[in-house]
């Protein structure tokens, strides 16, 4: 019988050394850590994940051009046929960046941007110009011909700006990827996280602004905190449905210590299933009991949030990190649109009757169209 798991993407957080003071990163970056892999061990790791039979590796941080072996680690990840993102804050530049990107085909080069006006994401990023920098970068990156796509993380600050940061970003070509901040970071006061209903409306405006616009024109999607089942948001995400936490299904977390883990957004040490050093990923990956919260999940594992709803069978509790964050435990996500639907008081029926509704108004072939986008086969556009 065929192994059940193939690892799609390994997010690898190269560095934790940051040149920002983002208040809501969730690794808390800006110093090294302790013993971060050298280059020679980054290296044999990409030989490592290309054993196993891994698809593409994201190169995050921290903020990975801060490293100076980037670039050996980035071709190898190339050289090796696997495919490459980079995910930048954007205000690190260095020489020839853009045309030494190009020369790597990468499926998408990801630049943080938390808000339309500069000195509130300025404010966020802890580092006056920040955004003209990330700006700059951004559009540099466009005109260079490469994938772009922004990130942008929603707290209480920032909520307000999506609708004028849409205005800003339509109309270039790129892939725009919405997430909400947790806690798990030193520096984010919980006070700014987002309720329930601020967190649907987030839902709301992605749906919105995938129905006025076509993804060529602004390809939007919301990263795997948002969801899940809604009657009335037909799909914020990539996928037709979603299918429970990918952590140790077809994602891989790889911290710079070189600590592996289901997902680096889970942050939490108790989860970290072996070290590169000292464990081949393949042997990890293929381990009868790795990643058990979401490959062995049963319905009994399920929190009070979650063990009575009808589509646990396939959500397994939502977010493994949002559960854990709001809640202590795992499959016990109280951020879902379903619930939050149920809540409110829409019935089954009315809910169906939302669906069908919301099915006759789709765009045809949004979906195919979306994930063409967020591969990194796009037109080019003009900045």
């Amino acid at each position: 019988m065929s192994f059940p798991y193939t690892l799609s993407c390994a997010v690898w957080e190269f560095t934790l050394a940051c040149n920002l003071d983002c208040i809501h990163c969730g690794s808390s970056a800006g110093s090294k850590r302790e013993k971060e892999l050298d280059t020679d061990e980054a290296l044999k790791l990409c030989d490592d994940l290309k054993a196993a039979g891994c698809g593409g590796v994201a190169l995050m941080g921290g903020e990975p051009f801060l490293r100076g072996d980037f670039w050996a680690v980035a071709s190898k990840i190339r050289e090796l046929g696997m495919e490459l993102s980079v995910i930048t804050n954007g205000t690190v530049r260095p020489k020839d960046v853009f045309s030494r990107l190009k020369a790597l085909s990468p499926r998408a080069v990801a630049v943080s941007i938390d808000a339309a006006e500069p000195a509130l994401h300025d404010r966020i990023r802890g580092r006056e110009g920040a955004f003209a920098d990330s700006w700059s970068f951004m559009n540099d990156a466009l005109a260079a011909g490469l994938p772009v796509s922004v990130i942008t993380t929603v707290h209480k600050l920032n909520l307000g700006q999506l609708a004028a940061l849409r205005e800003k970003l339509k109309g270039k070509g790129l892939a725009w990827q919405v997430q909400t901040a947790g806690a798990e970071g030193r520096r984010f006061p919980k006070k700014l996280l987002l309720d329930r209903d601020e967190f649907y409306a987030v839902g709301m405006f992605i749906e919105s602004t995938r129905r006025r616009y076509k993804p060529e024109d602004l390809a939007l999607i919301g990263a795997h905190d948002l969801g899940y089942n809604s009657a009335r948001l037909i799909n914020v995400s990539l996928y037709e449905k979603w299918e429970g936490c990918q952590a140790g299904v077809s994602i891989l977390g790889i911290r710079s210590d070189g600590g592996l883990i289901g997902c680096l957004a889970i942050n939490d040490d108790r989860f970290v299933e072996g070290n590169a050093r000292t464990t081949r990923v393949k042997a990890l990956w293929r381990g009868r009991s790795a990643f058990p919260y979401t490959r062995n999940f049963r319905k009994a594992d399920a929190g009070p949030e979650c063990a009575e709803c009808r589509h646990l069978d396939s959500c397994k509790g939502g977010c493994s990190e949002m559960s854990l964050m709001k809640t202590g435990r795992l499959h016990n996500d109280p951020y879902c649109f379903y619930a939050i639907e149920r809540a409110d008081g829409s019935g089954p029926s009315k809910m169906e009757r939302l669906r069908d509704f919301f099915d006759q108004c789709s765009r045809p072939g949004s979906l195919r169209r979306l994930s063409r986008v967020f591969s990194g086969r796009r037109r080019r556009r003009e900045t």
